[in-house]
């Protein structure tokens, strides 16, 4: 049966297996209850538990968890939104010698780089002014990617060659000028798992920010992070390593080698001093945006994830691209605590749900 519900409903059933993690087949009012905390949106849960559980018999169904879907997308969605609400998405580009080429955005002529290419947007949020139109802000939200349990397959013509991309997420603290003409200077708060999920082949498409962002559900973070004041030598990201899985008809795959954020193409404080020169002098050209004037636009957000850059890919990551039901796990790991990577029963854990152990963090992703 539980196979048959996730062919029918593998939305639903993705989210389900993220709140009945004790495979139980019901979800109690305390694990919606659950599910909300981790949301930030405790404020939400009574509310919930009233649409879940009509009845007050303590538990729910799968059947009624998809009879009442939108009540749980409605607050999942809302807690993204208003932890997004003044934060700007922002990538590197090529941070990862030879990425570039296994992505295909580079060519096999080219030098090997010595610092990354250029970063791109991939969320840019509504201006924070009552003057914006109800027409304006649904179509901001119609672009807002983000999700934790799902990745919706781009369907629409054109699209082709979709991939993982793990990296390792930074989230910052802006601080610009006084004058507001220019980012000063970046501050690092949290390291999260990040999916900057990619279309390879998008007929018509002239910006790489374009292959990045179709809509809900095209990007992914981890709830979970590692609290870091830092990304200097010899703090804590120099223990931390990136990995990733896929999971394809019940067997699993790693997908991008062991990369420790150390060995970066550019890290530490030079990467944050980097980000910040792009942000303030890039321009529109080849695949390229400027990104400050974005910044302006959206009325100065005062904090931003960095996707920092993508792994390289394995043999199988490099020769598979992503299709529908396949389910995807990007791991950041710290090496005093599993020096020799997550084994084999932790990642079935981290794909079935499993409470993560210290010193590890994950995101868990299906395709529909």
């Amino acid at each position: 049966m539980a196979e048959e519900w996730k062919d029918v409903f593998p939305r639903e059933w993705a989210v389900w297996q993220t709140v009945d993690r004790n495979n139980k087949g019901v979800i109690s009012n305390a694990d919606l209850r659950a599910m909300c905390r981790k949301f930030d949106s405790s404020r939400h849960a009574n509310f919930l538990v009233k649409i879940m559980d009509p009845e007050g018999l303590g538990v729910t169904s799968f059947p009624r968890f998809c009879k009442s879907f939108d009540a749980i997308t409605m607050v999942r969605n809302a807690a993204r939104y208003r932890n997004w609400n003044r934060t700007y998405g922002l990538g590197v580009a090529g941070n990862v010698a030879g990425h570039m080429q296994q992505a295909g955005e580079a060519s096999e002529e080219e030098e090997p780089a010595k610092k990354p290419a250029a970063v791109f947007t991939f969320y840019a949020p509504h201006p924070h002014t009552v003057e914006a139109t109800e027409e304006e802000i649904l179509s901001r939200l119609e672009q807002f990617p983000v999700t934790n349990s799902v990745i919706f397959f781009p369907r629409f013509e054109g699209a082709g060659n979709v991939q993982v991309e793990p990296e390792m997420g930074l989230y910052v603290d802006i601080v610009y000028s006084p004058d507001e003409k220019r980012v000063e200077r970046l501050i690092p708060r949290r390291v999260a798992a990040f999916n900057d999920c990619s279309i390879r082949k998008l007929d018509g498409s002239e910006k790489l920010s374009e292959k990045k962002n179709w809509g809900p559900g095209s990007k992914g973070i981890s709830l979970q992070s590692f609290r870091v004041n830092s990304i200097s030598p010899g703090s804590l990201v120099d223990q931390l390593v990136l990995v990733s899985f896929i999971k394809r008809a019940g067997i699993v795959h790693q997908y991008s080698i062991n990369a420790p954020a150390r060995s970066y193409l550019m890290f530490h404080d030079a990467l944050l001093d980097w980000i910040v020169g792009r942000i303030n002098t890039q321009k529109h050209e080849d695949k390229w945006e400027e990104i400050f004037p974005q910044l302006v636009a959206s009325d100065y957000p005062t904090s931003m994830w960095i996707a920092l850059g993508a792994g390289e890919y394995t043999d199988w990551g490099s020769s598979n691209f992503l299709q529908p039901k396949d389910e995807c796990l990007v791991v950041v790991y710290d090496e005093q605590y599993f020096p020799d990577g997550p084994c084999d029963a932790t990642v079935q854990d981290l794909f079935f749900e499993k409470d993560a152990a210290k010193g590890i963090i994950a995101l868990h992703q299906t395709f529909v």
